[in-house]
């Protein structure tokens, strides 16, 4: 999942659908403000299943396949987060020159995750690609990438050797072969604020829908975002399709380029209300304000906490935070707020916890 915040912060088996699939507000924001924290929040993580959360339907989602665990968006990534009991593979798409949709998160080919190895053609001037936008290289270019390091934020993290960046064909066809029953959160990585660097909502709209199509697959995919352009033109075009609405604090505010014409100053800061009227199924902000705390920490304010919750569910929006990975805060968010899933790094400690609230 894309997430704004990156540029501020360097950054059981029983699960069955619930129709969801899948990234803090302004302190003066009314629906959406963030709550204090609580003794109720740290104590809640001791209680079992507290909320009366249906675990048989919890969408627990391995965000970029779980890259707390594999290589981030690789194919070791999404086998394991299948054979781990995800509900949800959780991807970004970015459209390569060419057009095609490639399973990566970010507008360029960074140094720490990939290395060049030859160029697609001799002589050519792009070459090396490392550092370019994926936007201005080809499908061909891009597919001479070796993107195998590991990264530092995630000391855990299986190295899948040799790994190249995916098509979004080749998730589906991992998903067919192995004939697992997952959803897909399919995030388009549009760049609002840059918007020179990636392809257009209705790029990204078109071509995606056009391989989900493809397969066959439109009952099982959610299609999500930080720039609400393309899920408004989704609403528009094709209403059928779930849409999760992302959002944090850099997104959600005034005078934002994210929010179409769905703003902070029209909703009075009332994010709910703008996303009832997008027409998206699914909110999914960022889970707490500060981001990296967790459950115990004195400074921990979670968004979707239970009021939250309670307030989205009476709009028929469903919860879905991201990207959670303390044990404690995942069974906080489960067993005291009460979302419908959320979106992880660490699937199996996602389950663990699951199985130990069923």
């Amino acid at each position: 999942m894309r997430t704004p915040r990156a540029r501020i912060y360097t950054a059981a088996l029983l699960l069955t659908a619930v129709g969801s699939l899948a990234a803090c507000s302004s302190s003066d924001n009314d629906t959406s403000s963030v709550s204090s924290a609580t003794d109720s929040t740290t104590q809640s993580a001791e209680k079992t299943n507290g909320n009366h959360v249906d675990l048989s339907s919890f969408d627990l989602q391995a965000h970029r396949g779980g890259r707390g665990e594999n290589t981030e968006e690789s194919k070791q990534a999404f086998e394991t987060a299948i054979d781990e009991g995800a509900r949800t593979l959780e991807m970004d798409i970015v459209l390569t020159k060419d057009g095609v949709p490639a399973v990566w998160h970010d507008p360029k080919i960074e140094d720490e995750k990939c290395s060049d190895t030859q160029p697609a053609t001799p002589d050519d001037p792009q070459f090396p690609y490392v550092g370019k936008n994926v936007h201005d290289l080809t499908w061909d270019q891009i597919s001479t990438l070796k993107c195998d390091k590991k990264l530092a934020d995630f000391p855990d993290q299986k190295v899948a050797p040799d790994n190249h960046i995916l098509k979004l064909n080749d998730v589906f066809d991992l998903v067919k072969e192995k004939g697992a029953d997952v959803r897909y959160n399919i995030e388009t990585k549009i760049e609002a604020d840059k918007r020179e660097v990636s392809a257009t909502p209705e790029e990204f709209v078109s071509t995606i829908m056009g391989v989900v199509d493809q397969y066959g697959v439109r009952d099982k995919v959610t299609i999500q975002s930080f720039d609400w352009r393309s899920l408004k033109l989704l609403k528009e075009q094709q209403p059928d399709v779930t849409l999760a609405a992302l959002y944090d604090e850099t997104t959600w505010k005034k005078d934002s380029p994210w929010l179409a014409d769905y703003t902070y100053e029209k909703y009075d800061g009332d994010v709910l209300k703008a996303i009832q009227t997008l027409g998206a199924q699914i909110t999914s902000p960022g889970y707490a304000q500060p981001y990296d705390t967790k459950v115990g920490d004195k400074d921990f304010h979670p968004v979707a906490d239970r009021d939250y919750v309670e307030k989205a569910h009476g709009m028929n929006i469903r919860v879905l935070p991201w990207t959670v990975n303390n044990k404690e805060t995942i069974k906080y968010f489960i067993d005291n707020a009460g979302v419908d899933g959320l979106i992880t790094d660490y699937p199996k400690r996602g389950m663990d916890v699951i199985k130990d609230l069923s």
